[in-house]
Formats: structure tokens, sequence, C-alpha cells
């Protein structure tokens, strides 16, 4: 062991000298800084509405309570015409005019073009729901019952940040330490360990640990600014050591097969690009087919995404935990004999 903390020690006083380990920070502190100054803390989902009204005073002022009690942000105008010229320099919003036909009243929505069927629809169902609401002895019978997943709901800033620690463990990783071992392969290091007395495997491992190590030290600056306290830091801990270990441990896996960064830069942006595919199930739980569930990119943001949640599902975190300790262990092990027998390459 003596060995290997010798060429983890060197590891770390090399990396210190190379710029890899500072573009990680640096893009650590440019994704704080966009979360913290640049996005909000939770999106803003109100709809503008551009709207006429020809009706008699008294006629208004239930359209003023309609107003005030309408969870979108209704703007009057004189005319249907000043409603139609906004909306064209206003892409993003609709329109509505109310006239009286004898003693009906009829409401006109304008929009855009681009919505297709299904939204209208819920566009009509939901302006309806506001006048239904109103009837005499109105009562709502729908109810609603969550069959699996977390109820509770995260900050749409606090949302993002389960997305980088994903990216910086399982591509971070993978591209630096790839990048390592290249350069060790032309400096010949690699070839000289055919001839010294340190196991390979201890080689790689100290490569693995200092990824660890960047890993943490970028993940954890970044969930301090971002997150503060509302976040299991002890499994947020596990959580980034397995997974930056399987990051890693799958770039050596790929390393082995090439002998230059330009031979194995295809390989490597289609294993980051396929490994990014999951984040549209995070973002739309609805859309998990078994393909993308498969991916391991899947678990690890759900994982993470559960650290953030006051009563968050850390037995879950720590099945993953699991699972990708197992899965690092098996890599490494095909990963050190293919390295011993391409000593040359």
């Amino acid at each position: 062991m003596k060995k290997l903390w010798f060429c983890f020690k060197k590891d770390i006083a090399l990396a210190m000298k190379s710029w890899y380990i500072y573009t990680e920070l640096i893009m650590a502190f440019v994704f704080i800084i966009i979360l913290l100054f640049i996005v909000p803390e939770n999106f803003d989902s109100t709809r503008t509405i551009y709207a006429y009204f020809d009706l008699k005073p008294a006629e208004m002022n239930r359209i003023d309570e309609f107003i005030n009690e309408s969870e979108d942000k209704i703007i009057l105008l004189d005319s249907r015409s000043d409603v139609i010229n906004i909306l064209r320099e206003e892409k993003s919003s609709i329109g509505m005019v109310v006239t009286k036909q004898y003693r009906r009243l009829d409401y006109e929505i304008i929009l855009q073009g681009f919505e297709n069927e299904k939204l209208k629809t819920l566009m009509k169902t939901d302006f309806l729901m506001h006048f239904i609401e109103e009837t005499p002895h109105y009562e709502s019978i729908v109810t609603s019952t969550t069959l699996m997943g977390n109820n509770q709901k995260l900050s749409d800033r606090l949302n993002m940040l389960p997305i980088f620690l994903t990216m910086n463990a399982s591509f971070m990783g993978l591209f630096i330490i790839a990048s390592y071992i290249f350069l060790d392969k032309e400096r010949g290091t690699i070839r000289a360990l055919a001839v010294t007395p340190l196991p390979i495997w201890q080689y790689l491992l100290s490569k693995v640990g200092l990824i660890v190590v960047s890993g943490l030290l970028s993940s954890f600056i970044t969930a301090i600014f971002v997150a503060g306290t509302n976040v299991n830091y002890i499994g947020l801990f596990f959580l980034l050591v397995t997974t930056n270990i399987f990051g890693s441990v799958l770039g050596l896996f790929i390393t082995s097969f090439f002998k230059d960064m330009a031979s194995a830069m295809g390989w490597m942006y289609s294993v980051i690009i396929l490994l990014m595919f999951p984040s549209f199930s995070y973002y739309m739980p609805a859309f998990s087919p078994l393909a993308l569930r498969l991916l391991p990119s899947y678990p690890m943001l759900f994982a993470y995404k559960e650290l953030f949640f006051e009563h968050g599902n850390i037995s879950y975190v720590y099945n993953v935990c699991l699972m990708f300790s197992v899965l690092s262990i098996i890599i490494f092990l095909i990963t050190n004999k293919r390295f011993k027998e391409t000593l040359t390459i």
C-alpha cells in the first residue's frame, strides 16, 4: 500500500501542475454563478392575457373579480384591434375578447396559431372551469393519488443540481482520467510499468483516487453554495465517491482500447451523449422507457435528487451506491486485465 500511496501523492502533485483539475473547478464555479445570479429560484409560469371587454360598467364588476382571482396576468386594452396588434409583438401571449349579445356573453380566445388541438382544448377547459366553479352548489369530486415517487417538490434552481452532479461524476471523470492516461502513454510511463515493481492495478487505482478527490471537491463546493443545508451530506459523500469511481473506471476501460486521445475521442463523446439521454426522463418522469432506465446515469440522477428532499428515500441512495460499487469492481478488474495485456500500446 505504500507504493499506492506514493503513486497517489505523485499524481496529486502532477495534477496540481496541469490544467485538468482546474478546469473542473472553474466549471463548478461557473455553474454556481449561473444558478445563483442568472437562474431564478423558481421560473415564472404566469401566462399573460391581453383582454378587451365590451361590457357595461355594472357588468365589469364581475369581470374585475375574475381578473383579481385569476392566476394569469390579465392586461386590459381598449379594443379588439389593440389586442391583435400587441399579440403580433408578444408571441408567447394570448388574447381574449368578451362582448355581450342580448343576454349572452360571447368569449373569444385569440391564439398565435402554433398551438395544437390538445393545448387548445386544455386552455378552453381551464378557462371554462373559472366559471363552472362559481355555479351554485358546485362541489369538486376530483381526487389525486400518488402511486410512487416522492411527492415533495424542489425549487427549479435546486432541481438543476442533480444534473450537474451526474455530469461531473460520469462525464468529467470519464474525460479527465482518459486525458491523464493518454498523457502517460505519450510520455512512456505506462510502458515503463512493465519493468517496475509497481503493480498496474495500483497505478490505475491511483488515477481513480485522483478523480474521486477532484470530484468530491468540485461537487461539495457546488452543493454548499447552491443548496446550503438542504442536502444530506453524508449520503452525498457516499454517492459522490461511488459514482465518481464508476465514471473513472469506465473511462479507464474505454482508454484501454486506444493508443491516443484522438482515436478515442469519437467513442468517448458517444458514451457521454448516451449518458445524457436519461435527463429527458428526469424532467419528464412520464417518459422513462426501459432503454433509458438501464443507462447508469438514470439511477444517478434520481439518487442525487433524493438527497435534496427533506425526507428523501435514503435507502434508494445507498442501494444505488452499492450497485455502482459492484459495477465499478467488475469493470476495474476487466480494465486491469486489459492494461496488463496492452502495456506496449
